[in-house]
């Protein structure tokens, strides 16, 4: 793992990889989440161990946009597909989790989308639960909330 700036040209190119699947999946190209340098807290990398090129990234917002304070966002989430089912993404996932710790936030809130089924079986299986949307999702019936509270694990 490796923590890099939003500007990251490896992280970019793993984002775009995702809008484009995400857009292949829904047919849509409009993209709810607005990152910039701002708004991402941490982005995190993974590279594979012998080419070194970056197959999975995700992004930490602290807070969460329309939560109170202590409540963070994971978002961009994402693992190339060549080297999905090895448990890249629960790495990824528990990075950013120990990001929250450090931040002593309490709670992390995402989106993902109902034709993800590997994405909500990573959330659930890591302890995620289903929320009411939040803004800006709440009239999007493709989206799918969660949340974990983070602070009080061992």
């Amino acid at each position: 793992m490796e923590r890099v700036d939003w500007t990251d040209p490896d992280l970019q190119r793993l984002v775009a990889d995702q809008e484009r699947e995400i857009d292949a999946r829904y047919g849509d190209s409009e993209h709810a989440s607005h990152l910039d340098a701002e708004t991402v807290t941490v982005a995190v990398l993974a590279r594979d161990v012998e080419s070194k090129e970056a197959i999975a990234c995700g992004v930490l917002r602290d807070p969460a946009p329309g939560f109170e304070a202590g409540t963070g966002e994971l978002n961009r989430m994402y693992v190339h597909p060549d080297h999905r089912r090895r448990g890249i993404g629960k790495e990824i996932l528990r990075a950013l989790e120990a990001v929250a710790k450090e931040r002593q936030l309490g709670q992390l809130v995402l989106e993902t989308g109902i034709q993800q089924p590997e994405a909500i079986g990573l959330y659930t299986s890591e302890g995620y639960r289903i929320i009411d949307n939040y803004p800006p999702y709440e009239d999007d019936l493709d989206s799918r909330c969660f949340a974990k509270a983070i602070g009080e694990e061992g």
